[in-house]
Order: C-alpha cells, then sequence, then structure tokens
C-alpha cells in the first residue's frame, strides 16, 4: 500500500515537473529575455559660466525641483554696483533731457513771441513812413507850384520859404521813419538769428539721446551678466548630486550639480542577435526590477538600435578581426505609468513576449 502511495506520488510529482518544465520551455522559447539592464534617464549637469564663490546653494540632494526654479547663486554684488551706479547715470541724462527740452521750448515761446512784436513793431513804423512820405510827396508838389506862382510874381517869397521849410521838415522826418524801419528789420534778423540757439539744443538733445540709449545697453549687458549668476532649472527634475557647497570657489564650466527629469525614464537592453528578429516597436514587455522583487511593470519597446553594443564601444571602424561570437542590439524600452519611485541605474529584467511571431 505505501509502495502504490509513494509510485502515485512520484508520478503526481513527475507530471508536476513536467508541466512545470514543459510551461517554463514554451515560455523560454516564446519570449525574449534580458536579466541585466538598466533603467536609464538623461542626467543635465549644471555648471558655471565664469570662475566665481558660491553665494548660496536653494537645494539639497533629493530635492524635486520645477523648471525655472533658482538652484545657485554665486556672487553678484560688483553686479549689483554696476547696474545701481549705470541706473544713477540712466537717471541724470534723462534728467538734463527734461532740461533741454524745457529750454528749447522756452527759447522758441521767447522767439516766437519777440517775432510777433517786432513785426507788428516793423508794420506800425511802415504805416509811419508811408504817411510822411505822402505828405512830403504832397509838400514836394505844394513847393513847385508856389515855385511857379512865386516867378511869375503871384507869390510872396515869405510864403514859398514856409514851403521850402515844411518840405524841408518831412524830408527830415522820412529820413528817421525810414531809419527806424531799417533798424527794426535788421532787430527782427537778429531775433530769426537766435533760432539757431534752438538748433544747439536739438543737437545736445540727439547727443544725450544716443548717451541714454549706450546706458540702457549696458544696463541690459549687467543684467544678463547678473542673471547668469543664477543658476536656473532647465527642467523638472530631482537633485541628484551636489558637487560644491556655499562659500566655494568654482571655474568655469566647473560642475556643480546634477539633475535628472523624473518624467523620463527607459530602459536599455541589449537582446542577442539571433532573437532580434522577433522584436518589433510597439510589443509590450514586462519588467521585474531587482528593488521591487513582488512587483511586475509593464513596458514598451520604442526602438531598436542600429549597431551592435561591440561595434559602438570601438567606435565606426569595422575590426577584420572580429569574432564569430553573438552580438547585442541594444533595445529601448518605456516604462508606461510605473507605480513605484524608480531611479537611473536600476537593475531590471526585462520580458518580451514573441509567441504571436511564432505563429502560436
Amino acid at each position: 500500500m505505501k509502495s502504490k502511495k509513494l509510485k502515485v506520488g512520484i508520478f503526481v510529482l513527475g507530471v508536476a515537473l513536467a508541466s512545470v518544465l514543459s510551461y517554463e520551455l514554451f515560455y523560454w522559447f516564446t519570449h525574449v529575455y534580458e536579466f541585466d539592464a538598466r533603467i536609464k534617464t538623461e542626467l543635465t549637469t549644471l555648471s558655471s559660466q565664469f570662475d566665481a564663490n558660491i553665494e548660496t546653494i536653494h537645494v539639497k540632494e533629493g530635492d524635486k525641483v520645477k523648471k525655472g526654479d533658482v538652484l545657485v547663486e554665486l556672487e553678484s554684488g560688483v553686479q549689483r554696483l554696476k547696474i545701481e551706479g549705470l541706473t544713477v547715470d540712466l537717471a541724470g541724462e534723462e534728467a538734463r533731457v527734461g532740461k533741454l527740452l524745457a529750454e528749447k521750448q522756452a527759447l522758441e515761446v521767447n522767439i516766437q513771441s519777440r517775432l510777433a512784436t517786432k513785426s507788428e513793431e516793423i508794420r506800425a513804423l511802415r504805416i509811419v513812413l508811408k504817411s510822411i512820405r505822402d505828405r512830403r510827396d504832397l509838400a514836394v508838389k505844394n513847393l513847385n507850384r508856389s515855385k511857379i506862382l512865386h516867378g511869375k510874381n503871384l507869390l510872396a517869397a515869405k510864403n514859398l520859404e514856409v514851403e521850402q521849410a515844411k518840405t524841408l521838415i518831412l524830408d527830415g522826418q522820412l529820413n528817421v521813419a525810414g531809419a527806424k524801419v531799417r533798424v527794426a528789420e535788421r532787430e527782427r534778423d537778429e531775433i530769426k538769428a537766435s533760432k539757431s540757439e534752438v538748433d544747439i539744443i536739438i543737437s545736445e538733445l540727439g547727443i544725450s539721446e544716443i548717451n541714454i540709449q549706450k546706458v540702457k545697453v549696458k544696463i541690459r549687458e549687467e543684467k544678463q551678466q547678473l542673471k547668469r549668476r543664477f543658476i536656473y532649472s532647465p527642467i523638472n527634475g530631482i537633485i541628484d548630486n551636489i558637487f560644491k557647497y556655499e562659500g566655494e570657489t568654482v571655474e568655469e564650466n566647473e560642475k556643480i550639480l546634477l539633475l535628472h527629469d523624473e518624467t523620463s525614464f527607459w530602459i536599455e537592453a541589449n537582446i542577442e542577435e539571433t532573437q532580434l528578429r522577433y522584436v518589433k516597436v510597439s510589443q509590450k514587455v514586462t519588467i521585474e526590477i531587482d528593488a521591487y522583487p513582488f512587483d511586475s511593470f509593464i513596458g514598451e519597446v520604442t526602438r531598436i538600435g542600429s549597431v551592435t553594443t561591440a561595434q559602438a564601444a570601438k567606435g565606426s571602424v569595422i575590426d577584420p578581426r572580429a569574432s564569430k561570437a553573438t552580438q547585442r542590439i541594444p533595445v529601448f524600452i518605456k516604462l508606461i505609468d510605473p507605480q513605484k519611485p524608480i531611479a537611473p541605474g536600476m537593475l531590471v529584467e526585462v520580458n518580451i513576449q514573441i509567441y504571436d511571431q511564432l505563429g502560436f
């Protein structure tokens, strides 16, 4: 009886082992495995663009940061002082422009007022001049008639002398009035000539505007230099390493921080070339992460490499002495919505089902 039970037990165990073996063989032939793959991501190194001292580090390792966050401040006192000085220069030049504009406006108003007054004066003097000229012309006619009458003894000499005196007086008045008109016209021309003072102010305004633009350009340059003394996060990511500390001096291009994008992970699995024909883009992949031995993750093939890992390591030159050993081709796999925290460098195993490629 015991012998029979033993035989049954052995039979059941054999069937179970055969079933497991058959399943494993089936699974082995219908899946592509890679036991030594790693999670990768794009690592971003941040460094200084010039020699400087670190003033403040705003993050620590493991911190999550957003794109645009200030991570590090380098000493910027000199740039701030330069900007303050240039800002004062700008304010002074702008004040000078305001003063020149006020002077220009006052001068233009003064010139226009003086011109208007002088023009009215000249107009009045010309009216007086014309009146005297008309009276003189009339006096000349009377004098000529008196001479004719005196020549015919029809007019007394005394009356002739009176007409001559009138003409002489009016000639004198005419000369004075004409002189006054000419003097006023010269004064008007002098007032017009004073417009050159406005042109000088306009020229000074042009120079000030150029100076203002130069100062503004210098301020923008210094602000750009100041901005370069702040190191911003270029991505949404996690701080991996901090290589320098506050108060330390960094040289140009010397790395300060290392961070990665927590949403950009992929797996690079090096698949044997003999199995590559079964691997297709968009195939689903089962992923086992060593850090989570009791969890499975889902991935998808996104790209298949175009050179073997050995050739990529050697470069583009084909080695004529290459061995016949099986080569490996990198296959890139995207993790789909991982529910656990993952980090670059984690070891994983990938399992790509290919039974549909085999006709099962």
